[in-house]
């Protein structure tokens, strides 16, 4: 009999347990299906900058608003993503300042909210400034950080080639005006005998963020071929003699050493040289020598060399 008046209890506190939850229930869906005014935060994302225009910053990156919805929409929303976007091309440019004004976000706003939301006020009062500089594109020259060691008796044909030789870069003026060129990685190739080709990555400088560039590779190549060696006699000239005086120098011949590919080096001359030695340039006024220099040669040549670096003279008045 006891355990019967023990089951009893318990399964009136049970039952009493189910009403007290069935009513608070009732009354909590009651309490949500009304409407009501609330405060939120949202964060603001900044979207669609012009690609003329380079987005920095705003003067704001939240806005506190007040909203009214039934207790159901606010127990969504309080569990949603709090972010609202705004506009960037909607901006307008005044004195010189890119903003967007109240009544411009406020209805961006609006059309973000759900259905079931109204949007009551702003407590921002102010207009939004936002950072954004003119892009400008410039061109910059590409310099090979590429390492070549040739073969014994080969050489570079031409000039190491680049391609593209330049890049285009955008950005803020006063960011493109600090680059004056830009690298390409280091890279060393040895044992050179053919013709060849590499692929190098640029160097993009540091703190660049807001510049974008076209191309991040470039391609290097350079044509080479066997050479050989060709020793042509030329004259001397001596430049910046005194007037009323002759000279004589010892020897008034030069042996230049040339390397070339050998079809180019049948076809030079004496007369395709240029040697000199200038009076005037004497560091020492005291020395009986003069410096020489080759002044000009065929271009075919790769670094032509004097083999007599001075000669020694003797003056005389005329």
């Amino acid at each position: 009999m006891k355990r019967i008046k023990i089951a009893l209890k318990k399964r009136k506190i049970k039952i009493f347990l189910i009403f007290l939850l069935v009513s608070s229930l009732a009354w909590f869906i009651s309490e949500l299906s009304g409407n009501y005014t609330g405060s939120a935060v949202f964060d603001i994302v900044y979207t669609n900058s012009p690609d003329s225009l380079l987005f920095v910053g705003a003067s704001q990156d939240k806005i506190d608003v007040k909203l009214r919805a039934s207790g159901f929409s606010f127990l969504r929303f309080n569990f949603g993503n709090k972010k609202i976007t705004i506009d960037v091309s909607k901006a307008q440019l005044k004195s010189g300042n890119y903003i967007v004004p109240k009544r411009v976000y406020q209805f961006q706003i609006e059309q973000q909210l759900p259905q079931s939301m109204e949007l009551v006020s702003i407590y921002n009062d102010d207009t939004i400034i936002l950072e954004l500089y003119p892009l400008f594109t410039k061109k910059i020259p590409v310099i090979s950080k590429l390492e070549l060691s040739l073969n014994q008796n080969y050489m570079l044909d031409t000039t190491l080639k680049i391609t593209p030789d330049s890049i285009l870069v955008r950005g803020p003026r006063k960011e493109l005006d600090k680059i004056k060129s830009i690298n390409t990685t280091a890279k060393e190739i040895a044992d050179i005998a053919d013709d060849f080709s590499e692929k190098l990555a640029l160097v993009i400088p540091p703190k660049t963020d807001n510049l974008r560039y076209f191309t991040k590779e470039v391609e290097v190549y350079g044509k080479v071929a066997r050479f050989s060696e060709k020793i042509i006699e030329v004259p001397i000239i001596v430049v910046n003699l005194p007037k009323d005086y002759d000279i004589n120098i010892i020897p008034n011949i030069v042996s230049v050493l040339c390397k070339a590919k050998i079809d180019d080096l049948k076809q030079l001359k004496a007369s395709d040289f240029t040697v000199i030695a200038d009076y005037e340039a004497r560091a020492d006024k005291e020395q009986q020598t003069l410096l020489l220099a080759l002044k000009t040669y065929p271009q075919v040549l790769n670094e032509p060399k004097l083999l007599t670096k001075e000669v020694r003279f003797i003056l005389k008045r005329k």
